[in-house]
């Protein structure tokens, strides 16, 4: 090669040439050249070892043959982005092999242009994500299943609370209560004991009952999530003593178990740090229905913090990361603002999947 195009270009720019072929010709990623119709003009090693065909074939297919059929619309507009001058930034596509599997890919698309910035020819850099993609999948899976098991342990723990240590409670109180009424002669500072006896119990019950309840409300199983989370708020307004304003709009009644629990979830979580951190005077939950997604904005106009430092956000109890993976095992969305001063705005949001 250096030696055909040295008369044109010169020895140190044919030199210069070469190197860059041999770059394309041996990396590792997919490296493909077309024309503006589809025509493959150059394919590399890479994208021999990617798609299983050979450079020969290659070179006597359209790219089209390697677009998975009802992927084929987002490839078109990508095509016209490029043909028009414009940049795209890398994006995930899907990609099919000689032999039918279809892959994740990482593509970078660079649109060649001729003398007067025409458009000429499209080159592409492609890298198989499919095993990442795989290992994120079984980690979102795992997640889940991790939450799942959380879940079910709460339920467990709130139930024994309830039904075993509660019950205990009440029955030594009552017995108490009886031992009290009937020992007429006993003297008065005795039966002050007894009472005070029976103070402690009447608080230990409520305590445990109070643990029950935030371990799996009993509101989000018989009435509901609305009725779970105006609960909720109506604690938090309660022991802080501000207002949590609650607004709804078009939250379905059955909206599926799993979606409600990860809702009610963050929910707690993000009150709690209001009332641990945030030093509001006032704070306000919405949940509504959004298309085919339900989501829930939090805010509150307490001190805030800095967003950047989301480290120290984190040791400060914020439990974005717990929010972060509930809201993605669900294939939802995160968003947290926040400044020093202007207070905070947590965004969740999840399709409804079947029920809604």
């Amino acid at each position: 090669m250096s030696r055909d195009l040295a008369p044109v270009l010169g020895s140190k720019a044919a030199k210069t040439l070469l190197r860059l072929a041999t770059l394309v010709r041996d990396s590792n990623d997919a490296v493909i050249i077309r024309n503006l119709k589809g025509r493959i003009l150059t394919w590399n090693r890479g994208a021999e070892r990617m798609y299983g065909y050979r450079e020969a074939e290659a070179l006597r297919m359209n790219i089209r043959r390697l677009y998975p059929k009802d992927k084929r619309g987002e490839t078109r507009a990508l095509v016209r982005l490029l043909s028009k001058g414009r940049t795209v930034p890398s994006v995930e596509v899907q990609r099919r092999t000689k032999d039918g599997r279809v892959l994740d890919v990482w593509l970078t698309a660079t649109g060649l242009v001729d003398r007067r910035g025409g458009p000429l020819e499209l080159a592409t850099t492609e890298r198989d994500i499919t095993a990442r993609k795989r290992a994120e999948r079984e980690l979102q899976s795992l997640h889940a299943r991790v939450v799942s098991g959380q879940e079910t342990e709460r339920k467990r723990l709130a139930r024994d609370l309830h039904d075993g240590v509660g019950q205990i409670l009440s029955g030594v109180k009552f017995r108490l209560e009886s031992l009290s009424g009937k020992i007429l002669a006993q003297p008065g500072k005795t039966r002050r004991k007894i009472a005070d006896v029976g103070d402690s119990l009447d608080r230990a019950i409520f305590e445990i009952r109070r643990v029950a309840q935030n371990l799996m409300p009993s509101e989000l199983e018989d009435l509901g999530l609305q009725a779970a989370l105006v609960t909720l708020c109506r604690d938090v307004r309660e022991r802080l003593g501000i207002p949590v304003v609650v607004r709804f709009s078009g939250v379905p009644k059955d909206a599926d178990p799993d979606l409600a629990l990860a809702f009610f979830r963050v929910a707690q979580e993000t009150l709690n740090n209001v009332e641990r951190h945030a030093g509001a005077v006032l704070a306000s939950l919405t949940l509504r229905r959004k298309g085919r997604a339900l989501e829930m904005t939090i805010s509150d106009d307490g001190k805030g913090f800095d967003i950047r430092r989301r480290k120290a956000a984190v040791g400060r109890g914020v439990g974005l990361g717990s929010i972060r993976e509930r809201m993605a095992s669900l294939g939802g969305t995160t968003d947290l603002r926040s400044q020093p001063g202007l207070g905070t705005k947590l965004v969740v949001s999840a399709p409804l999947g079947r029920r809604g």
